[in-house]
């Protein structure tokens, strides 16, 4: 990995607020067990110190704690003990994708996951997705697209695509501003629930309306797996945080 002295930064307070926000989930002696399992090692002290932020861990460290806690996404852990299925069959996603510190985790395993992929613009679709997709496109510096299932006045030229969703049995719409999607981009999908795959395919379809190409798509939540059949074949990385099996 290419750094530049301000990605040594960004790395350095990433890890920083993401071990803050695991701290709400955790002990600070089961994260210290957790990262030294995996061949960091941090002592409890200067672990105190990265999340009250009175010193920042070392570029080398950070970026290996941010490495440690994507390829063991201990976002999996910790959705494991949030997620649910009702007997309806809805998933209690509010809580999860509004949750700052669930999205500050997400947000690290996603700039390791993708930061060496070129990702140039991060597609969501309104509205629970949206805090995520900024937090992301924040961090890996890109821009930050939204299709919206109505038509905001001040603006006048729209992608447009129809799609049927059926419960209850219905048409709906999404609405990409033509200027949001450029020829050529590279497009990491992101959204709080990965279900039928309905609204992911939309997004796809929208990104290729505009020529762009879907590279990535990354998500807190799946339910099953259908979901999978609507991945682009251009995708190079998927990511889902949870998978629940009904």
């Amino acid at each position: 990995m290419i750094m530049r002295r301000l990605d040594y930064t960004n790395i350095q307070l990433l890890a920083a607020k993401t071990l803050r926000a695991l701290k709400k989930f955790y002990p600070h002696r089961d994260l210290v067990d957790y990262l030294g399992s995996r061949g960091v090692k941090v002592s409890e002290v200067d672990l105190s110190r990265y999340v009250t932020g009175s010193i920042l861990p070392k570029p080398d460290r950070a970026l290996s704690i941010l490495r440690v806690l994507a390829e063991g996404n201990i976002l999996e852990r910790i959705l494991g003990e949030i997620a649910v299925v009702d007997r309806r069959g809805v998933v209690n996603i509010v809580r999860i994708a509004y949750d700052l510190d669930i999205i500050r985790i997400a947000t690290a395993i996603a700039y390791i996951l993708y930061n060496n992929i070129k990702v140039n613009n991060i597609l969501t679709a309104a509205v629970n997705g949206i805090p995520l997709a900024f937090s992301i496109a924040e961090a890996l510096g890109s821009k930050l697209s939204v299709a919206k299932h109505e038509v905001d006045a001040g603006i006048e030229d729209y992608l447009e695509l129809r799609y049927f969703a059926p419960d209850p049995p219905r048409y709906t719409h999404l609405y990409l501003p033509s200027y949001a999607v450029r020829r050529g981009e590279h497009i990491l999908i992101v959204d709080d629930l990965l279900q039928s795959g309905r609204t992911l395919k939309a997004l796809a379809t929208l990104a290729e309306m505009a020529n762009a190409r879907v590279v990535g798509v990354f998500s807190l939540v799946a339910v099953n797996y259908a979901w999978r059949e609507s991945i682009p074949d251009t995708v190079e990385k998927i990511f889902v945080g949870k998978i629940l099996e009904t």
